[in-house]
């Protein structure tokens, strides 16, 4: 049970880090600074998404 407790936390913060890329991303104003911050975002929910696939297998 710990470890799906620890992947959840690392889910939470991978969430909010996101969160908080999308931010930044939405104030700026040079394209390329925003197409890297959203290729970073982009970069972190497939880690979300993958730690949500480890959850699941946790599980079993």
């Amino acid at each position: 049970m710990a470890v799906q407790t620890d992947i959840q936390s690392c889910i939470d913060k991978c969430t909010q880090t996101a969160q908080m890329i999308r931010n930044i991303a939405n104030n700026m104003v040079d394209h390329r600074s925003r197409y890297a911050l959203a290729e970073a975002d982009r970069h972190i929910e497939l880690c979300i998404h993958n730690c949500l696939d480890a959850k699941d297998l946790a599980k079993s």
